[in-house]
């Protein structure tokens, strides 16, 4: 069951098909009607748009009753379908990686399988463009946001930090939204701020357009070796002039995002769920262009599909 103590920090996202106050009950309505619930992350990302979309589209195509909710991201979504408060969620690789392996913050394994691969996230580090920080061993000592509490900027700022011989003791960690990340470094109260988001993010062209701020480009070699050291990571680039004054490309390292269910959801409700999505593309690339690699990415997941999206794709793609 739900527990409420969770609404007070999450907040909903209604989709436009005006969906009633729902909570996170795994349960049937009169007539035959579910509940469900998809978990995003902060207001600033990607997350939370494309989880209204989606939740549109299901309550426009199924029997449902879909809502989005604006979480704390990747772990804490991880820990809420695991503990079936949600019934789907999107999630950072590594993170999930982790949670069903009961690893780093994760006391005990997490229940989870794959719905789909979604699109790739880039580690954007944005300093002001006179910041002496060249890269992520240039931060000890500063102001850093590492991202909301519970989120996987937050895990995966600590493991790069870690991979350069800093721990979160050896910077002043700040656990901050994307949004609040901005403006933090709009207001020049940080030095530095991590996002792992998909470009570009709203958070960041804002910053972009009201100050000058540049984002660390990682060497090849670093690269190279944080991929074999962490096989979930990828090299990645944004390219030039997807921001505000940013001539160049960017190399970073990526994450694929996933969609995360509970291991015993219903195969044919997934099916479904799925199918509902993957039919319905265009209309969440009106949202986001990262739906654009929803079909190239199903099955780059970390974790096991699940039966029921796995039937689904095999029939279909």
């Amino acid at each position: 069951m739900y527990n409420g103590n969770h609404v007070s920090r999450r907040r909903v996202l209604k989709s436009t098909a005006g969906v009633g106050a729902a909570v996170g009950i795994a349960g049937c309505l009169g007539g035959g009607e579910q509940f469900l619930t998809i978990g995003t992350g902060g207001t600033g990302g990607v997350y939370y748009p494309l989880g209204g979309g989606i939740a549109d589209i299901l309550n426009q195509e199924l029997d449902v009753d879909a809502t989005a909710e604006s979480t704390g991201a990747s772990a804490e979504n991880s820990r809420l379908v695991g503990n079936e408060e949600m019934e789907m969620a999107l999630a950072l690789g590594n993170t999930v990686q982790l949670a069903v392996d009961g690893e780093d913050d994760f006391d005990d394994e997490i229940p989870l399988k794959a719905a789909f691969g979604a699109y790739v996230n880039h580690t954007q580090v944005v300093v002001p463009e006179d910041s002496d920080v060249e890269t992520l061993d240039d931060l000890e000592g500063l102001d850093v946001s590492v991202g909301a509490p519970g989120s996987g900027t937050e895990v995966i700022a600590e493991e790069l930090l870690e991979w350069y011989g800093l721990s979160f003791d050896d910077i002043n960690d700040e656990r901050l939204s994307f949004s609040e990340t901005s403006s933090a470094l709009q207001d020049d109260n940080i030095d530095a701020g991590f996002w792992s988001v998909a470009y570009p993010a709203s958070s960041i062209e804002e910053l972009a357009s009201q100050r000058d701020v540049r984002m660390l480009d990682f060497p090849e070699s670093d690269l190279e070796a944080i991929t074999d050291d962490h096989p979930y990571y990828a090299a990645a680039e944004i390219p030039a002039g997807t921001y505000p004054d940013q001539e160049e490309a960017i190399a970073n390292p990526g994450v694929t995002n996933t969609m995360i269910v509970h291991e015993e959801m219903d195969d044919e409700l997934l099916y479904d769920v799925v199918e509902a999505i993957f039919t319905n593309l265009d209309e969440l690339e009106d949202i986001h262009q990262v739906a654009e690699q929803f079909e190239e990415s199903v099955y780059n997941a970390p974790i096991d599909l699940h039966p029921g999206a796995e039937d689904y794709f095999d029939d279909n793609l």
